[in-house]
């Protein structure tokens, strides 16, 4: 009798076990946790450094929501639609065979423009899932959404602000407002950049070389001048990243150059320039660093910005066949040719300081385009199309995307967030209901035995 109490007493405190499934989630989810934790203790470790970086981004959106900035932006704009304006124009006024052709006179292709829209489709969903991977492998959590609007957010500022300089900053701010760790948020605009750049630069050295060997595309003598300064502008910046980002050497040779540029009178302020400098080198070295130990997440990342590239240099070749239908020979060749030539005009404006590179985009492309493939008096709707899938869009969904939240997705957004801690509270507490009552079963069960044993 006794020795039955003591075995009732040992088991009556033991969980019951489950299924092998239950218990593989139960693993993975004590991972999780474990590694949640580990991320929260180092964003505590770095909070002091992570608070100065919030602070750095704010200052910089306050600079950007500036009256004077609103003002240059619209003027960019405004700029870049009289741009358009005018191409229409010289088009309409020039000489009767290459004019534009009206609009009842388009040969529209249907499927054609199927394709069209699925690859802007596909080049805006590859971008999604970068940024949701990342969010993922520090928060265990899956927020299509919030991965969609911040990488919207983030073109869209690209697209208003000279060089491209104010969409990282409103991603961070953006991912930070909706409940991503700050050093998560701050992280993710950056590891795209370099991503971006690196799929960006390998997909135009490649393109830049074949289109060397290229007879229609080497006549365009402006086009490969620009294009050439573009991609040596693009690699020097890619390199001095990569060096800075992985060499230990890295703060001692940007220090000196630093250094040598204020004794050209080039850097005025020589200490606060080191300062920003050196952070900024600090922020690369911890991402290297981070992505380091995952060289998966590095490849699967370079593949995603290198298929978003893939299909924004694919579009000329379907926009030409909106027009112009499939070709029924040499499709092959001119896909290529087509290819070069977006990669060439994503060179030409790479290093020009307008939002969206305004005015080298269209005037390379109405160059090479009606050129190409016999577009004539189709070359503007073609324009039209290009910069609407690489500029316009992007201005259309941000300003959807920032007027929503304004008027609704912010209220919606608190709610949510009262709603998620009522679901985690009561999570909890089912859990802690479901233990109980498993420890209860147990102890049951076991009288139950000890019972019949001693009937027995």
């Amino acid at each position: 009798m006794d020795e039955i109490d003591e075995k009732v007493v040992k088991t009556e405190g033991e969980p019951e076990k489950g299924s092998l499934f239950s218990r593989l989630k139960e693993k993975r989810q004590k991972k999780q946790e474990e590694k949640i934790e580990e991320f929260k203790k180092e964003d505590d470790e770095k909070k002091g450094e992570v608070e100065e970086k919030v602070e750095e981004v704010n200052k910089e959106i306050k600079k950007v929501n500036t009256k004077k900035q609103k003002i240059i932006n619209v003027c960019f704009l405004i700029f870049n639609v009289a741009l358009v304006v005018a191409i229409l124009l010289w088009n309409l006024l020039g000489p009767t065979d290459d004019g534009v052709t009206p609009i009842a006179q388009l040969k529209i292709t249907g499927w054609a423009v199927v394709v069209y829209l699925a690859f802007i489709a596909m080049l805006y969903f590859l971008d999604v899932i970068s940024v949701n991977r990342m969010i993922y492998r520090k928060t265990f959590r899956s927020r299509w959404c919030l991965s969609y609007k911040s990488s919207a957010i983030c073109r869209y500022y690209d697209a208003v602000t000279p060089m491209a300089s104010g969409g990282q900053a409103f991603m961070a701010s953006y991912l930070i407002k909706h409940d991503v760790p700050a050093s998560t948020s701050l992280s993710i605009p950056l590891s795209k950049l370099v991503f971006q750049n690196i799929a960006w630069i390998i997909i135009c050295a490649v393109s830049l070389i074949c289109a060397s060997f290229n007879p229609q595309l080497r006549g365009f003598t402006f086009v490969s001048v620009a294009s050439i300064i573009g991609f040596v502008l693009a690699l020097g910046m890619i390199t001095v990243i990569l060096f800075m980002s992985l060499s230990k050497n890295g703060k001692k040779v940007v220090g000196w150059v630093i250094k040598v540029l204020h004794k050209m009178h080039l850097v005025k302020n020589y200490e606060k320039k080191y300062q920003s400098t050196m952070k900024v080198v600090d922020d690369y070295q911890a991402i290297m660093k981070e992505y380091s130990k995952s060289i998966g997440d590095v490849i699967l990342q370079i593949l995603l910005s290198a298929g978003r590239n893939v299909c924004t240099n694919s579009l000329p070749f379907f926009i030409y066949c909106v027009f112009k239908g499939f070709p029924a020979t040499g499709a092959g060749e001119l896909y290529s040719t087509f290819f070069m030539a977006a990669s060439l005009i994503e060179l030409s404006s790479s290093f020009i300081p307008l939002p969206g590179g305004s005015g080298m985009n269209e005037i390379t492309f109405n160059i090479i385009f009606s050129n190409i493939g016999g577009l004539g008096g189709d070359t503007f709707w073609a324009l039209l199309l290009w910069r609407f899938a690489t500029y316009y869009y992007q201005l259309i969904q941000g300003l959807c995307i920032v007027t929503y939240d304004t008027v609704y997705g912010n209220r919606k957004w608190q709610w949510t967030k009262k709603r998620m801690a009522l679901q985690q509270e009561s999570q909890v507490f089912k859990a802690k209901q479901i233990e109980l009552f498993r420890a209860e079963r147990n102890r049951r069960r076991k009288r139950e035995k000890s019972v019949k044993i001693l009937n027995k």
